[in-house]
């Protein structure tokens, strides 16, 4: 099956792409998608509009829809790197939730992008490709995750996706303007701690 994150052959076309995307991560970031234009991006690659729309034909959508496959990726790389040889239980756990917490915190467009919130509205293939990309690959986190915290009781798999909901709700609030940046890190931190105890309690028994 084909990924929105295949390489082309040719290493001129490789080094736009790159250019491209590493260019409209940046201006995604620094001033959001509505106000970041297809001109802006080309001219932020140093790449003719041209040649953006010859990776990229669907445009400004695409070029999100590919930041937003490549995010879930790092995403799911630093996961997997965060609870390598942690011995399971509840020091997983732990190490799982806060890189999930720290992930966002170094990436604070992730939660808007691995949603496609800015691009909720277009129904095209490359937007539908992408939700379907990103949803296999955060899936396949959870699991990592729960595979690594090595416990055959199924209340340990309810335990991180319950940790997981807390987080994003946290992230969602302060997002949304309904909570301070000093009162979301204050709620990460009890919702880490609060699920890491879960699991302890489910890894004992």
């Amino acid at each position: 099956m084909s990924s929105l994150l295949d390489e082309p052959r040719d290493r001129r076309r490789r080094r736009t792409r790159a250019a491209v995307l590493d260019a409209a991560a940046e201006l995604f970031s620094r001033n959001g998608f509505r106000a970041t234009s297809v001109d802006a991006i080309a001219a932020h690659a140093d790449v003719a509009l041209t040649s953006l729309y010859g990776n990229f034909p669907d445009g400004k959508a695409e070029v999100y829809a590919v930041v937003a496959c490549r995010l879930a990726r790092e995403h799911a790389e630093r996961m997997r790197r965060s609870v390598e040889r942690t011995g399971g239980g509840a020091p997983t756990a732990r190490a799982a939730f806060e890189e999930y917490v720290r992930f966002h915190r170094d990436e604070p467009l992730a939660f808007r992008m691995l949603g496609l919130a800015d691009v909720s509205e277009v129904h095209g293939d490359v937007v539908d490709q992408a939700r379907s990309e990103i949803g296999r690959v955060l899936a396949g986190v959870a699991d990592d995750v729960i595979d690594a915290i090595d416990s055959a009781d199924p209340a340990a798999r309810s335990s991180v996706l319950l940790a997981w909901a807390a987080i994003n709700g946290v992230l969602a609030l302060e997002q949304r303007g309904h909570i301070d940046a000093a009162t979301s890190d204050s709620l990460l931190g009890d919702a880490v701690e609060l699920h890491v105890a879960r699991v302890a309690q489910v890894c004992e028994v």
